[in-house]
């Protein structure tokens, strides 16, 4: 099962009852970013593409065509289009969910430099973490971190547990981040079904590697987190489907100064 064409699917579904305005793609964004919020992290190398609706839905993308070949979306009812690639797809149905009321269980908002959010970010998403597994107990409990951030790896570690990471990253597999060993993405379901938790991004869904990592995760009893700049707008779903905490970050994201928002969507 794909579970972005369910999304979009259900999106269709929901969107009978709101304006049609709210769904017409009025603008796309490319951003190439070079990115390091402290000395923890390795330099993050991304592309990102925004779709603007009701409001900008997401997806970071290891590759993405030029922005031009966008240009047949501008103007078009987002339920409605057809996508040359996956990643336009990601985006625009995040969007599209863009326009619909949401319920999170938790709402965090800060200001200040990118530096400072960092850490913001990661205590919100390890916090998560360690409510997951404190029922079981932490002492000997086991965490995949799949997408390797620094300050995560390291927050994690400071708590006791131990730590794993896997990533596509060919500078990062086979050498360790802050004492915490990297192995190549081809492990990564491996390594969920041997762990208590997997904290992973919303590129998840981008990559097509979602369904793998639901799949493992019930086959185990593996607590999933997601933190979701990607897909932020689908967090709400994402738990419905299987996640246990969707961390949504709607754009501007934490990599920006000013204001940021978290909003946190738990399983029920």
């Amino acid at each position: 099962m794909d579970y972005l064409e369910l999304l979009r699917q259900k999106g269709i579904d929901r969107s009978r009852d709101h304006d049609d305005e709210s769904f017409l793609i009025r603008g796309l964004w490319r951003t190439d970013l070079l990115f390091q919020p402290n000395p923890v992290e390795r330099t993050f190398k991304y592309v990102f593409l925004l779709v603007q609706t009701a409001a900008e839905g997401s997806c970071y993308c290891s590759t993405i065509p030029v922005l031009e070949e966008g240009y047949y979306l501008l103007g078009q009812d987002c339920r409605e289009a057809e996508f040359k690639y996956r990643c336009f797809e990601v985006a625009t149905v995040d969007a599209m969910y863009s326009a619909f009321d949401k319920s999170p269980d938790d709402t965090f908002t800060t200001t200040g430099p990118s530096s400072r959010k960092a850490l913001w970010r990661s205590r919100i998403i390890v916090d998560e973490v360690l409510r997951l597994l404190e029922p079981d107990g932490l002492d000997g409990a086991s965490v995949v971190n799949v997408g390797v951030i620094g300050n995560i790896v390291k927050m994690l570690s400071q708590s006791g547990l131990e730590v794993i990471g896997t990533d596509e990253d060919p500078l990062l597999v086979g050498a360790e981040v802050e004492g915490v060993p990297v192995y190549g993405e081809d492990r990564t379901v491996e390594m969920i079904e041997r762990c208590d938790a997997a904290v992973m991004t919303g590129m998840i869904i981008s990559t097509e590697t979602m369904e793998d990592i639901l799949e493992a995760a019930r086959r185990t009893g593996t607590k999933l987190i997601m933190f979701c700049e990607t897909g932020a707008n689908l967090c709400e779903e994402y738990v419905k489907l299987g996640i246990d905490s969707a961390v949504a970050e709607p754009f501007p994201f934490y990599i920006f100064g000013g204001t940021t928002r978290i909003d946190v969507y738990r399983k029920k």
